[in-house]
This record gives C-alpha cells, sequence and structure tokens, in this order.
C-alpha cells in the first residue's frame, strides 16, 4: 500500500514529480479534473495536490512554491524551497490580467489553478495539501516570452520536492495513529 498519493493535472507536471517519487502514485487527471475516475480513494492514505500555477499577488516569482499546509510549507522552507503560505484559488479558465487581482482580493489567494478544489474534493478526509510550482504572476503573464523559462523553473522544483513530501506524508500517518 503507498504511503502517499500525488494527483495533477497534467502529464508533463506527473513526469517531474514522478522524478522525485520513485514508488508514489502520481495520478493525472486531466486538466480541469477531466478524468476523475482516476482517483482511487485509499482511506487515511495522504494525498497532495501538486503541479503548476499562477500568481496572483506580486512578490511571488516563477519557481515559488504556494502551499496551503503550514506543516509542509514549514518543511519545504526548511529543505531551502523559497515556500509562500496561503490560500490557493480555484478557476475554471486560466485568469489573466486584471482578474488575478480581483480574484486574490476575493478570496485572499496568492496563486489559482484549475483542479485543487475539485480533487480534494473527492478526495474525503485523508490528510491533504495543495503545493504549486508558480509559473507566470502579475507581471510575467502566462502568455508572454517568459512562460519558457518559469515553466522549466516551475517542473524542476516540482522534481525536487519528492522527499520532503513523502517525510509530510510519515507525519501525517503517525499523526492519525496517536
Amino acid at each position: 500500500m503507498a504511503d502517499l498519493v500525488v494527483v495533477t493535472a497534467l502529464r508533463i507536471e506527473q513526469f517531474a514529480l514522478r522524478r522525485g517519487l520513485r514508488g508514489v502514485p502520481v495520478i493525472a487527471v486531466g486538466m480541469g479534473v477531466r478524468h476523475p475516475s482516476r482517483l482511487s480513494p485509499a482511506p487515511g492514505v495522504p494525498l497532495v495536490v501538486a503541479g503548476l500555477a499562477g500568481a496572483l499577488v506580486d512578490g511571488i516569482t516563477p519557481g515559488d512554491l504556494v502551499v496551503d499546509d503550514l506543516s509542509l510549507a514549514l518543511s519545504l522552507r526548511g529543505n531551502g524551497f523559497v515556500v509562500h503560505h496561503g490560500p490557493i484559488a480555484f478557476s475554471d479558465h486560466v485568469v489573466h490580467s486584471s482578474e488575478r487581482s480581483e480574484l486574490a482580493g476575493s478570496t485572499g489567494a496568492l496563486a489559482v489553478d484549475m483542479e485543487s478544489t475539485r480533487v480534494l474534493t473527492l478526495a474525503g478526509d485523508r490528510p491533504h495539501a495543495v503545493v504549486r510550482a508558480i509559473v507566470d504572476t502579475p507581471s510575467r503573464p502566462l502568455l508572454g516570452p517568459a512562460t519558457l523559462g518559469g515553466g522549466v523553473v516551475a517542473l524542476r522544483r516540482l522534481a525536487a520536492i519528492g522527499p520532503v513530501l513523502r517525510h509530510w506524508a510519515e507525519s501525517q500517518v503517525k499523526e492519525v495513529h496517536q
């Protein structure tokens, strides 16, 4: 039985995450969770939703991580990653320009993605966290020349976080059993 399940949207995210998570199921559910049937609930097994996202606020740069769980954020930060702890908003479409500040203002979120909320709804009550590596920011929009570089940096971050995700999952299982 796996000690952790990681869910992502895109195959390129899945590939990056698998590099650092040998032996851990990394499930690609499609952008916007087009394939929810790929999620097989395993009660009690910690779940991490991970992948790429867009920053909603200034001060976050491509390759930075936005994490919604404080203990995981602290673990990642303690391992040398640049981490911003806070909420991640959901959108059913790619968020551009002024919509970023509107979404940040209305939700308090630091980043936005198209999957986390839906995956967590399907995941039940198991321990969970969301980790997003930033590709685009308010000053570096997704459809611009910097996207490729931001994407490469963000995918490298995803490939590097595997050991920390495993450690976090182990601590979650220990907490449940105490």
